[in-house]
């Protein structure tokens, strides 16, 4: 259970109607990671938390800001929690052949390198979107939201989300292939 204290009343009034407004928002954004209902509910809190501590960066008459301000920090949140459960120990499985067993752990951690340096490649790629770019992109690949939850999540039309997302995909296409060039 979550308790808060505000300031003033006028600051308690605004986090219960960002609660009663867009706390289904929170949910279903966190719901696309898969995290089971004891993390949904720790993470929501966490996102409650930090939105109570914001308060004064949030324009409620602004919908579709304060939307993707709530969506965007429920991903990270989400996300950083799953680079968290990443760091945990990997125990290897008993291998009696030390060999074998050098070997499959030299090559998973070599492939690991190799994953994590494209994918910090990409993501600093996204990073230097046009903010619609990068939004729908991240919605769409680290939200794993399908094209009509993104329109829906952003108040826009089904076809321009595609759009959007044929376009940002070109450019990142360009950006990696041109890095890759180099």
């Amino acid at each position: 259970m979550l308790f808060l204290t505000f300031d003033t009343p006028e600051d308690e009034n605004k986090f219960l109607l960002l609660y009663k407004t867009y706390s289904k928002t929170i949910y279903f954004t966190l719901k696309r990671f898969s995290f089971d209902q004891q993390t949904l509910e720790d993470l929501s809190q966490d996102i409650l938390l930090i939105l109570s501590n914001h308060l004064n960066e949030i324009d409620l008459k602004d919908h579709k800001r304060t939307q993707n301000y709530i969506i965007t920090i429920t991903r990270n949140i989400s996300l950083n929690h799953l680079r968290s459960i990443k760091r945990q120990p990997i125990i290897l499985p008993e291998i009696n052949d030390h060999f074998a067993q050098r070997s499959f752990y030299e090559d998973t951690v070599l492939d690991n390198v190799i994953m994590n340096e494209q994918l910090h490649a990409i993501t600093e790629e996204i990073k230097k979107m046009e903010e619609k770019y990068r939004i729908v992109l991240e919605l769409k690949y680290l939200g794993h939201l399908s094209t009509e939850e993104i329109a829906k999540a952003l108040s826009l039309k089904k076809k321009t989300v595609e759009v959007q997302l044929y376009r940002a995909r070109n450019i990142l296409r360009e950006r990696i292939t041109s890095h890759e060039n180099k």
